[in-house]
């Protein structure tokens, strides 16, 4: 999520197509089925269906930030207007003030798993992962100027109290969209991303980042348009990321610079808007924009 615009690769991938332009559907929960397979050989070991009527604060937090990364425009709250849950959803708001598009005039939210909070310092479990499936259904929103993120960082991050700053720490962008231009804005378009320590391998700045592949849908189709299961498989060899189980690219992680993807990460799901990867919002996006997860999935072999 943090970094620099990168290079799309854009794959073809045969969907229904529903037809639509940016801000249109996609402002309700979509209604289609739930076919999802792990596929053979994968193993449930925990999940949040988010069935129970409220967000397990336990797990969740909502990270308060007022001043964002990436130049976004919105601030993150725990304010719950801007996430809750209902009807078997995450729902994550993005809302504006109405005076003017433009810095600070847009509030959503960040809801990350990490252990004790946003400071690393309370009673909550939380929830990290180390290897095997990450899976998580989700409805993007569709405005222009969102960017909507299913991601994860290094549990020992300083962000959240460890003793690691980003990108030493890692990161693994599970999915990001809303990247690009018109007519779709990017939101048509799944990417995934790693981030790691620069100083290893690279010393042309302080973000190392491998595209591990970049895949856009047909005929201007956005993501957001119904549920799509975004995901990851790792193990000790590599990342492959896929979408609604087709796989859409991979990134090797044996190098002993990539020596951060062998440690625990947590979860994060937010809306971010504007900023350094999509376009800003301005009079052609309706607001209020959601992101509904229907559910997250850790799988084992």
């Amino acid at each position: 999520m943090r970094r620099t615009l990168i290079a799309m690769c854009a794959l073809p991938l045969v969907l229904a197509f529903f037809g639509c332009t940016p801000g249109g559907r996609g402002q309700r929960p979509a209604r289609n089925r739930d076919n999802y397979d792990p596929g053979p050989g994968w193993t449930l070991v925990w999940s949040d269906e988010f069935n129970d009527g409220e967000l397990d604060t336990n797990i969740w937090t909502r990270q308060v930030m007022p001043d964002p990364y990436n130049n976004e425009l919105q601030q993150y709250t725990d304010d719950p207007e801007n996430s809750w849950v209902e009807d078997g959803n995450l729902i994550i708001r993005a809302i504006w003030d109405g005076v003017e598009h433009g810095d600070n005039h847009y509030t959503s939210a960040r809801i990350i798993s990490n252990p004790g909070g946003q400071s690393g310092t309370t009673d909550a479990d939380g929830k990290t992962f180390m290897y095997g499936k990450i899976a998580a259904r989700i409805q993007l929103p569709t405005g222009k100027g969102t960017w909507p993120a299913f991601w994860m960082l290094g549990d020992n991050i300083s962000e959240t109290g460890g003793d690691t700053d980003w990108p030493m720490s890692g990161e693994i962008d599970i999915m990001e969209s809303g990247g690009g231009g018109p007519p779709t804005f990017g939101l048509g378009t799944v990417h995934g991303t790693i981030h790691h320590d620069p100083t290893v391998d690279n010393s042309i700045g302080s973000n190392r980042y491998i595209s591990g592949g970049a895949l856009m849908l047909p005929d201007r189709e956005l993501l957001g348009e119904q549920f799509r299961v975004y995901e990851v498989e790792w193990d000790e060899e590599q990342i492959v990321w896929k979408l609604d189980g087709i796989e859409f690219g991979s990134v090797s992680i044996s190098e002993a610079s990539r020596s951060e993807f062998h440690e625990p990460f947590y979860v994060i799901f937010n809306v971010a808007l504007g900023g350094t990867f999509a376009v800003s919002p301005d009079e052609d996006t309706p607001f209020p924009q959601h992101m509904y997860v229907d559910w997250i999935r850790h799988y084992e072999q």
